[in-house]
């Protein structure tokens, strides 16, 4: 893949990034626009409980920018959102970015553990069904994962905890405060994608093997081994990272779902406690950073996807 390419790809995705937050700014500005009620009279009440007087009122009307003109308040919530100034939480005054930052961290964990897991897994698995594609091991494999496919996150999690929470209190149930609590959420995060991801790798698996090289490989006497990992793994990771930022960008909701579910201070649990609250410049800080992790792991599985796709290498380039 030549640096044009990757260069281009990049600005694509950093242009994407750009219409995300847009976007979120564009809706949250909406809903703070058409909420019922006064928005400036909630902040005076959050901020001063039910004593206050009418000049509380004003003061955060102004503060918040709400005594200006439509266009001049939109102008100023998009170039919030451009340069990442989100301003105060509309209920507790925090700064809305360290709040989200300090959930995106929580959530971040997760992620990563449940979907390195699902990635090693689903690779393990699609290599040992689509090399014995039609036997018991094969038949049985789509079965399972047709059945995984069925089961939505929210009950995986509630069987997880069930079982090793509350069964046999091996880990912690809820929080992030004890040690090991990441285990469930993670384990649940990659049951979800597993079923998908190793379908894929299994396909995947069963047209790389009927290609020329490892066909070549073992005519040469090559162990499987050698087959698998000089010649089918880099043909069968394609497909798999270029269907993984799709997969991502919908498995969103089911992160959201496990930190609420497993009681985490992730950013799931912020966005929700802060579109219940009306809280709408905190909202848009976890909508906004969730939109563009969603570009950012799209763009990253893209960019991974072309360069592990052999028809992009140079002729003369095979070793």
């Amino acid at each position: 893949m030549s640096l044009r390419r990757i260069i281009g790809a990049i600005l694509g995705h950093v242009l994407a990034a750009i219409g995300v937050a847009i976007a979120v700014a564009t809706l949250a500005f909406i809903a703070v626009q058409t909420a019922p009620g006064d928005v400036a009279y909630r902040i005076a009440e959050a901020h001063f409980g039910e004593r206050f007087g009418w000049g509380a009122v004003e003061q955060a009307r102004k503060a918040m920018g709400f005594d200006k003109p439509i266009i001049v308040q939109y102008g100023k919530w998009v170039g919030s959102a451009l340069t990442g100034q989100l301003g105060r939480s509309m209920i507790s005054g925090r700064q809305v970015v360290p709040e989200v930052w300090r959930s995106f961290e929580t959530t971040l964990s997760i992620a990563v553990a449940g979907v390195s897991v699902a990635l090693v897994l689903s690779l393990a698995i699609g290599f040992a069904a689509g090399m014995r594609r039609d036997s018991v091991i094969d038949r049985a494999f789509l079965i399972l994962s047709a059945v995984l496919s069925s089961v939505p996150s929210f009950l995986l999690g509630i069987i997880m905890i069930t079982t090793f929470a509350i069964g046999l209190r091996w880990l912690p149930a809820a929080g992030n405060n004890l040690p090991g609590y990441a285990i469930l959420p993670s384990i649940t995060l990659a049951i979800a994608l597993l079923p998908d991801l190793s379908r894929v790798a299994r396909n995947a698996v069963v047209r790389t093997m009927q290609d020329f090289y490892p066909t070549y490989g073992r005519i040469k006497g090559q162990s499987w081994r050698r087959v698998i990992f000089f010649h089918a793994l880099r043909p069968t990771l394609v497909p798999v990272v270029a269907y993984f930022g799709p997969l991502m960008a919908s498995t969103i909701g089911g992160l959201v779902v496990i930190d609420v579910l497993f009681n985490l201070d992730g950013l799931g649990t912020l966005l929700i406690d802060s579109v219940l609250a009306a809280d709408i410049p905190m909202a848009m800080g976890a909508g906004l950073l969730i939109g563009i992790s969603v570009v950012v792991v799209n763009g990253i599985a893209d960019i991974a996807a072309q360069l592990l796709d052999p028809r992009l290498i140079a002729p003369g380039a095979r070793s």
